[in-house]
């Protein structure tokens, strides 16, 4: 249902359907309301009819909250509430250095009274780089620089600093915001979309599409689908690292988040979570993690004009680029497809709350672009 404003309203622990699929895990897990759900479904047809596809439905996460949106909304909500029960009053994170899941993780800790500490290596840079520092730093967070060799180190002296101050442990939030206890969120957007398939507003999958970064979203739709009893068949782009982003990790995830649910509720089924039930498209990622392809900044503007929706050249288009691959390989345009859309909306950041001097200075150069500019 959309409020006014043209989102999803928020719900409560007892609608969540997680928790109503299994109601030992309301009393066990902690959980915040902070996105909006469930999130719309789309029909795609404009796009679908220009590539020859039968169906092709879009599950709208860049709809999860009204200002700071994105697919990392879903994890925030059981990172925030335990890091709330543990009473932290600093989140210490890592990543590179214009990661959505910093970037979103310091926003809402903001909303929510908690700093953030966040270690960061380089990356190459590029427009959605720059506005997620920017955005960074108007969240009042501290940025410590590393590199691969120094990234262990620097993360405990902050560490030991912030046990220093506040007299408790930093709540440690993995890259990503990749946990089993955050990749909940995920194993709920699974059940969310089985009601809207009940609900008739898509038919179901035969195909579901994702992007591959941390896995975390993988991982969580993988074990709802199966404990929803969906026969979709998951299709994972990898858009970070070949080397990292392995139907073997992501199936190992999908393990240990079931592992978890069982163990905080034995109402939980046991379930089969294999290898090959799951393939993954390598052939998107172009030269890397965070460079767009040719393909990808073409696809972003042919999906603008068909649907009059946004994806970044870096994540959800190479994503799309990955799952049209996919579907010409196997010869599946007669399939549903259903197109996971992780694109982040953030809140343009003050000019008076970005400043490059206040970053340490061998990050500077990423404020000293034309990007910047457009936000000052």
């Amino acid at each position: 249902m959309l409020n006014d404003a043209g989102h999803p309203d928020p719900l409560t622990a007892s609608a969540l359907p997680l928790f109503e699929a299994f109601p030992c895990l309301a009393q066990s897990v902690p959980w915040t309301p902070i996105g909006h759900w469930p999130t719309p479904v789309t029909d795609a047809r404009h796009f679908a009819e220009q590539h020859g596809l039968k169906a092709l439905y879009v599950k709208r996460e860049d709809l999860s909250h009204p200002q700071c949106a994105g697919n990392k909304i879903r994890g925030l909500e059981f990172i925030l509430a335990d890091a709330g029960r543990r009473q932290a009053e600093t989140l210490l994170t890592f990543g590179v250095v214009g990661s959505h899941h910093i970037c979103r993780t310091a926003w809402h800790a903001r909303q929510h009274q908690i700093d953030t500490i966040a270690v960061v290596i380089d990356q190459p840079p590029a427009e959605y780089v720059t506005r997620n520092l920017a955005a960074v730093l108007a969240s009042g967070t501290t940025l410590i620089p590393a590199n691969r060799a120094t990234l262990l180190p620097k993360l405990a002296a902050q560490f030991a600093r912030a046990w220093i101050r506040h007299r408790r442990r930093p709540y440690v939030v993995p890259p990503g915001g990749t946990s089993p206890l955050s990749c909940l969120g995920h194993v709920n957007a699974a059940l969310e979309l089985k009601r809207q398939i009940e609900a008739g507003q898509l038919a179901e999958p035969d195909y579901l599409y994702v992007a591959l970064g941390s896995l975390g979203t993988a991982a969580g739709l993988l074990t709802g689908c199966k404990l929803a009893g969906l026969k979709t068949r998951l299709v994972g782009i990898v858009a970070s690292y070949r080397w990292y982003c392995t139907a073997a990790r992501w199936a190992r995830l999908a393990r240990r988040i079931h592992r978890l649910m069982r163990r905080l509720d034995p109402a939980v089924p046991a379930l089969s979570i294999e290898r090959p039930e799951l393939s993954v498209v390598t052939t998107a990622l172009g030269d890397g993690h965070a460079r767009p392809t040719a393909e990808s900044l073409r696809l972003s503007e042919s999906f603008r004009t068909a649907e009059n929706l946004e994806l970044d050249g870096t994540y959800t288009a190479k994503a799309l680029h990955g799952a049209l691959q996919f579907i010409e390989g196997l010869g599946a345009h007669d399939s549903v497809h259903l197109f996971w859309h992780t694109c982040h909306s953030m809140p343009k950041p003050a000019a008076n709350d970005v400043s490059p001097s206040a970053l340490p200075p061998v990050l500077r150069h990423y404020l000293q672009s034309d990007t910047y500019m457009t936000l000052r």
